[in-house]
């Protein structure tokens, strides 16, 4: 008999590629929750064999009925979608925080509601494991020099208590629990607006960064690798991993040489490398001072410390890869599919 995943956010990118790793394979099925099953997405998955269930972050009793008979469960929290939110903000201004902590503290409160669910013993009576997409403990691994990367920390902090909050180890979560930290999306440099820009003196285009472009970091096709390592983790590494999705490990001089020979670009400045102040960087960013400061900051502390923070706990793919775990090479595959609407 077909084990059951249940999948949190499969309309998006992360879920999307979990739902996507599980579909043909016969030895599972798939649970889908979304506070909205009539959307079309949601209908789009439903008319691919998906079963797709109501369900809310802020409710854990509908969660724990999501959760109910899985072996296997994805759990996510969006910390992006509610700052984009003008009623959040409105909140947040009502209660006397940025939107930035507003958020923050919302995606530790859902966090912690999905683990709650799943720790329940209703849940615990098939569940064998519990996925939660995590990042960095920003805060903590840099010795409180950097404290402003909200959505670092919230995710840290949701870890934190499934791992060691004492209801959640006597319930046996804590023993179920992996987490995967998603790596820097390779496709940030069309979204962003301010990473890659093109050089009106020369023709030629730059990524614009605070650093010399030369630390590797771990970039990730998201919705193509994400599902493959979700599902080794699910099936194959001991639980209790904390492993970073990336599809390959790579420094912007590196990104850059290969964006602009898939692209047909030339390079500017110094290998395709603009490096700016600080000041510079935040006049550039889009958004209030809060936010230039959060994602200057996201910036600072990966140019210092790795995206990783130098977590001497976290593993790679590499560590946990088999024949059968066959990663996309990102800069061919992902910019290659971009071509088409790329915006230069």
């Amino acid at each position: 008999m077909s084990k059951l995943v249940v999948v949190i956010g499969i309309t998006g990118n992360q879920g999307g590629s979990v739902a996507d790793a599980f579909l043909n394979d016969k030895n599972w099925r798939i649970r889908a929750v979304t506070r909205d099953p009539s959307k079309a997405s949601a209908q789009e998955w439903a008319a691919r064999g998906v079963e797709v269930v109501r369900a809310d972050l802020d409710d854990v009793p509908s969660l724990t009925e999501a959760f109910t008979g899985a072996h296997a469960v994805f759990a996510m929290t969006d910390y992006w979608a509610p700052l984009a939110d003008p009623a959040v903000r409105a909140a947040a201004a009502g209660a006397g925080i940025s939107a930035n902590q507003f958020c923050a503290e919302l995606e530790i409160r859902r966090g912690k509601s999905l683990a709650v669910a799943a720790a329940s013993s209703q849940v615990q009576k098939t569940l064998e494991r519990f996925v939660y997409s995590s990042l960095p403990d920003v805060s903590r691994l840099t010795g409180g020099k950097y404290t402003h990367v909200w959505h670092f920390d919230s995710k840290a902090a949701v870890e934190r208590f499934v791992r060691h909050d004492p209801a959640m180890v006597a319930s046996g979560l804590s023993g179920k629990a992996s987490f995967i930290h998603v790596g820097l999306y390779a496709d940030n440099w069309r979204r962003a607006g301010t990473e890659i820009q093109r050089d009106p003196a020369t023709g030629g285009y730059w990524h614009v960064d605070i650093s010399d472009g030369s630390r590797k970091q771990p970039f990730i096709w998201t919705r193509r690798d994400t599902g493959p390592l979700v599902k080794k983790l699910i099936e194959d590494v001991q639980s209790g991993a904390r492993l970073m999705g990336a599809s390959q490990v790579a420094s912007y001089r590196e990104f850059m040489a290969i964006w602009a020979k898939t692209l047909g670009q030339k390079l500017a400045g110094d290998q395709g490398i603009k490096q700016v102040s600080n000041e510079e960087f935040s006049d550039a960013t889009p958004g209030d001072a809060d936010l230039k400061d959060h994602l200057l900051t996201c910036w600072l502390f990966s140019r210092d410390f790795g995206y990783d923070c130098g977590d001497p706990e976290m593993i790679y793919p590499k560590d946990v890869s088999s024949p059968f775990l066959m990663l996309s090479f990102v800069w061919i595959f992902l910019i290659r599919v971009l071509i088409a609407t790329s915006t230069l």
